[in-house]
This record gives structure tokens, C-alpha cells and sequence, in this order.
């Protein structure tokens, strides 16, 4: 298996190392056709500007997502942070759901997951209206989801439409309580322009009041201790950005052949 491996050392004071895998950014993009010729014509657009973003990479999001839940085995844990999908054609639904049924990992959504065609603009209410149908796809609750791994607590939760509700951080809360050392996998990063709404995303119009919460959560993350480190993707490169006295780690697109190995002690 060929990845480009972007490892992160994290130390926090475990009795035994954890081993975590991050993948993100996958992109399928496919149709078949039950999609039809648009669509066809569509995902054809998408896989030459993913190939020409990526540089000719040696596979295609396809085989490099099957590599890379094969390589899952050598970890404690996977997380996928989202865009598994590149837009909801039947032919990336149900490749997602075949490529990852039987496996384990946490999964939190990605803004292409509720997205019927790239260049339309996103919409809560049909990420409302298709929540299940897209879960389906994926183990486990793409909004929230946590798990104790080696004794750390593992989160995933969904930022993938740029703001956090009030059921995820009554959650989130619960799970610092617990008093583990945290992580936080989400896949927007938390200084992201349309995370901060500076200004507002143009396609997800939201009151002054969901900006102001999503702002307050975005600080707790930041300030409280317990959390002692997060990682998203969102961005197609790797990178990293300042949270107070953390650091935000951020991933690049699995369908550059990028994963993040994650070793924490």
C-alpha cells in the first residue's frame, strides 16, 4: 500500500501508546445509469479535477479507500472525517456502503455528503430530509459519536455545514466529564473562515443567535483542557492551526493518497 503517511506525535501521558488512523476527504465520484447521462457526464468532470488536483496520483479515491481500511488493522482506531461522498450519485452510495460495510471507524459528516451535484448550493433542509438515508451509508452516528481507546476519548462530531447545536455540546460536555484525556475529530478546521461565519457562508444563511453558539462551542473546544487536541480536513492539504495552547491538525485528502497516523503516548 502507497500513502503518503502524515504523522502526528501526541503526548499526553498514556500508561500505552494509541495508535489512531485518520482518513479524509475521499471523494468518490461516480455515476452509473440509475444516475443517467448528466450525472455521468457530471462525475467524469469531477474525477479529471480531483486527478488534476491530486497530480496523477498512483489510485483512485476508490482503491485508495480500500487500501486504506485494509491498513486500518494496524491501528486501535480509524476515524474518517467526512466527504467520503463527492455528491450523492447512487453509484457513490452505494460504492461507500459496499467499500466500508463489516468495517469499524468513527465517522462524522462532510459537506459533499448532502450534496446531489456539485455547484448546488447547500441546503439544511435537504441535509435534514436525506440525514438517515445517508447514514445508512456509514456505521455508527455521523453527529456524534465518541469512544475510549487505550484511555483516551475518541469524539467525532459533525461540522460539516459550519456550526455546532446544542444536542452535540450537551454531548460533548458529558463526554469531558467523564474525565479522560480528549480528542476531537470534525471536518471543518475551527479557525476556517465559514466556521467563524466572517463573513457567513453564502449558501447556509443562519441567525445571529446559531453564529453566536456555534462561536461559544468553537471557544470551549479551544479552551478546555481536557481536549488536548483536534484534527479535521476539509482543506485538501495538511497543515495545522493555533487553538490557544493546542494545536489543530489538519489532513489532507485521501484521494491524494494521504492518510494521518496519529500516535499518542
Amino acid at each position: 500500500m502507497s500513502f503518503e503517511s502524515n504523522v502526528i506525535n501526541l503526548h499526553i501521558g498514556l500508561k500505552k501508546p494509541v495508535r489512531i488512523l485518520q482518513v479524509t476527504d475521499v471523494h468518490l465520484s461516480l455515476a452509473d445509469d440509475v444516475d443517467g447521462d448528466d450525472m455521468k457526464s457530471h462525475a467524469m468532470y469531477r474525477r479529471k479535477t480531483f486527478v488534476e488536483e491530486a497530480n496523477y496520483p498512483e489510485r483512485d479515491p476508490v482503491g485508495y479507500l480500500q487500501d486504506a481500511m485494509e491498513y486500518a488493522k494496524n491501528f486501535d482506531c480509524t476515524v474518517i472525517t467526512g466527504d467520503v461522498l463527492d455528491f450523492t450519485s447512487h453509484a457513490n452510495r452505494e460504492t461507500a456502503k459496499k467499500l466500508l460495510a463489516g468495517k469499524d471507524y468513527l465517522f462524522c459528516a462532510g459537506n459533499h455528503e448532502f450534496c446531489p451535484k456539485v455547484g448546488v448550493p447547500d441546503s439544511f433542509e435537504r441535509k435534514e430530509r436525506t440525514l438517515d438515508e445517508i447514514q445508512s451509508l456509514f456505521r455508527g452516528n455521523m453527529v456524534f459519536e465518541s469512544r475510549v481507546v487505550g484511555g483516551v476519548n475518541v469524539i467525532a462530531m459533525d461540522n460539516s455545514y459550519f456550526i455546532w447545536t446544542e444536542d452535540q455540546f450537551e454531548k460533548l460536555q458529558a463526554e469531558v466529564a467523564r474525565g479522560l484525556p480528549c480528542i476531537l475529530f470534525c471536518h471543518t478546521p475551527l479557525t476556517w473562515k465559514n466556521m467563524r461565519h466572517e463573513p457567513s457562508h453564502h449558501d447556509l444563511p443562519v441567525s445571529d443567535e446559531v453564529i453566536a453558539f456555534t462561536r461559544k462551542v468553537t471557544q470551549y473546544i479551544i479552551d478546555e483542557p481536557a481536549i488536548k487536541a483536534v484534527f479535521s480536513g476539509h482543506l485538501h492539504m495538511n497543515g495545522t492551526e493555533q487553538l490557544g495552547e493546542k494545536t489543530g491538525y489538519i489532513l489532507g485528502g485521501l484521494f491524494k493518497g494521504i492518510v494521518g497516523e496519529i500516535l499518542i503516548d
